[in-house]
């Protein structure tokens, strides 16, 4: 799969989840799994990245 398709992927995706009022549930998705990637990744003599707290 070639960049450009994948660009056009994203943008259908960005667009349906706009649509419907996913986008904000969608991108709160995506900065915890960020968090836990860096949380993951980080070194033992780091510090602990502080996770936020979710509201329902």
């Amino acid at each position: 799969m070639g960049i450009r398709k994948l660009i056009q992927v994203a943008a259908v995706l960005a667009v349906l989840a706009t649509s419907t009022g996913q986008l904000p549930r969608i991108l709160d998705k995506v900065r915890v799994a960020q968090l836990h990637l860096i949380q993951d990744s980080q070194a033992s003599k780091w510090g602990h990245a502080m996770l936020l707290s979710r509201k329902k």
